[in-house]
This record gives C-alpha cells, structure tokens and sequence, in this order.
C-alpha cells in the first residue's frame, strides 16, 4: 500500500469511529467558523461542495453557506473528472460516485476563476498547504484556475505536519479545523500554501474568535 493510500485509510477509518455527538460538532463548528469568516470578509461569491457521509461540514453546510453568501457555486463532476460549476437554487440531484449536485445552468469548469472564496473537501492537509483528497484528481485539476483563498475543511487530527504528495498535487491557502465538544470552537490555520494578504489574516482571526 503506498503511503498515500495508507493514509486515505487511516483518516477513513477515523472518520467512521467519530461518535454521532463527536460528529455533530465538529460540523456545527465548522459551519460557524466558516460562515463568520465569509460574513466577515464581505465575500459575494464562494464554490464549495456537498459533504458526503462523515466529510467535513455535514448535511447542514450547503443551506448554511446558502444562508451567508449571495452567490454558492457548487461542483458537477464531469466524465473526464474536471468540475463544471453551477448555482445552488435549494434543490440537488444525485449524481455520480454517490454525489448529489446542483441542478442549475452549467457555468463551465471557469467560473471558479471569478469568485471570492473557495472550500474544498480534504481527506488531511499537511502544514505546507498540501492537500490529500479522495484519489479521484478532480480539485488537483480545479486548483490551478482558482486565485480566490482556497480553505479546506477538517476534522480534528487531519491536520498534519505533513502529507505524502506527487508533483501534480496542488496546495490550499488554509483550513479550518472543527471541535468534537461544546467546550471548544473551531480554528482556522493559514498554511504555506498560499501568499495570503494581511487583510485575509485580519479575517481568519475574527473568525476564530466566532465573528
């Protein structure tokens, strides 16, 4: 097995030993950390996705960001893999690999190029930005086209000193780690993924703070 597919399976299998509770938090403060920050930066557009199973951000993360931002892009899987990208209007439909997608016009796979903010799924993100997904290739294609902060979501212990990568594998700007009880909230860390301005790091302080 190589350390790459070792790893999706240890974070897999963390994923699925979460307890419901442990689950449930970790998604609510996740959504309230990432809507503060869109709040608090201003952001007029952002593409995110539609967490399956025990993903990061849970069932509730699409009407949530729905909720805090004007314009929600999100992605339609395309036979070659790359994404297309259409406009949340409250309803989904199933798709394919067990994915549920849009149901809106098709923008294309560069409407990603004009947004404000962009969440992506992760399996783990190593310190330097270094993102482990799924093994499909999809956002490793998607990344280049995106000079939006790219934020991934987490839960605890997926974010690590580092991560096994192939050249192709593309980084993000910063993550957001959620909580597993009511007596913690989750975190944004910027990572070396990105060159981030200083107002962006104004930003993720206030959405640590809870807004």
């Amino acid at each position: 097995m190589s350390p790459k597919s070792e790893l999706r399976s240890h974070i897999r299998s963390a994923r699925k030993a979460m307890s419901p509770t442990e689950l449930d938090f970790s998604n609510k403060s996740l959504i309230l950390a990432f809507s503060a920050m869109v709040r608090a930066a201003s952001a007029r557009s952002v593409a995110a996705y539609v967490p399956l199973a025990a993903e990061p951000g849970g069932p509730a993360l699409v009407a949530a960001l729905a909720v805090a931002v004007p314009t929600l892009l999100l992605p339609v899987l395309l036979p070659s893999r790359d994404l297309d990208w259409a406009r949340y209007d409250g309803t989904l439909t199933p798709g394919p690999l067990g994915l549920s997608q849009p149901t809106g016009p098709r923008l294309g796979v560069d409407a990603v190029r004009s947004i404000d903010l962009m969440l992506v799924p992760a399996l783990a993100v190593g310190r330097d930005g270094t993102r482990l997904g799924q093994g499909g290739g999809s956002y490793d294609r998607v990344l280049p086209r995106v000079t939006a902060p790219t934020i991934a979501l987490l839960h605890p212990g997926e974010l690590l000193p580092s991560v096994p990568a192939d050249p192709h594998d593309q980084r993000v700007c910063g993550v957001v780690v959620g909580a597993t009880t009511g007596y913690e909230t989750a975190h944004l860390d910027w990572t070396k993924g990105c060159a981030i301005p200083h107002y962006w790091h104004s930003i993720g302080l206030s959405a640590n703070d809870g807004g």
